[in-house]
């Protein structure tokens, strides 16, 4: 869970505080962030804005009975104004501190939204992730093996065509292959779960 903080200098709302440490980092900007601030964007982008980020505190009202008891004078002058001034004069002097506390008011903390850069800070990550993983797909597919072009006879055209055709084909259960198809399967399964106005605003 992460807080974002109003900066105390310049009242910008770059401070993003981790809860779980209690520990500040400051707003980056994208992979050249810290990584305090890659992990926050990633966390934002896996578990959700709305779920794990909370928008700055924008003001706080203390519940009455504790705003009471920090007005309250100690019990010893309580007691002294009582003997010198009498019970009535006692009771007039709390009256203007329970007037002032009603038991209507509730302890409240009131939270803004969080900032829209957090959103597009996001969903550039998703983007880069994105064109990441359109590159990868891009590499030859090591199971396949070698390839190569093979210009063969087409009837149906009555001419010559070029074909892809593969050579060297590895073991199916070696390493390196086991690794590419991971590696592929991460990035399809990277690209399936990109929104598509993701990618809208790429082919754009």
């Amino acid at each position: 869970m992460y807080k974002i903080q109003r900066d105390p200098f310049d009242g910008s709302e770059n401070l993003i505080l981790r809860i779980s440490d209690s520990t500040f980092i400051t707003k980056g900007s994208g992979s050249t962030g810290s990584r305090g601030y890659i992990q926050f964007l990633q966390d934002a982008k896996t578990i959700g804005i709305a779920t794990c980020v909370e928008g700055p505190t924008v003001g706080v009202t203390t519940d009455y009975k504790e705003a009471r008891k920090a007005e309250y004078p100690p019990l010893e002058d309580q007691l002294d104004k009582i003997y010198h001034s009498g019970v009535n004069a006692w009771k007039a002097d709390i009256k203007v501190i329970k007037d002032k506390y009603p038991k209507t008011q509730v302890g409240v903390t009131t939270v803004a939204a969080v900032p829209s850069w957090v959103q597009t800070e996001v969903n550039l990550l998703i983007k880069n992730e994105y064109l990441q993983a359109v590159e990868r797909l891009k590499e030859p597919r090591i199971k396949l093996g070698t390839p190569y072009t093979e210009s063969t006879w087409d009837s149906s055209q009555r001419k010559y065509v070029d074909q892809i055709r593969y050579k060297d084909v590895p073991d199916p259960t070696s390493p390196a292959v086991v690794k590419d198809e991971e590696q592929r399967d991460a990035a399809q399964a990277t690209i399936d779960r990109t929104p598509q106005s993701i990618i809208d605003s790429i082919n754009t």
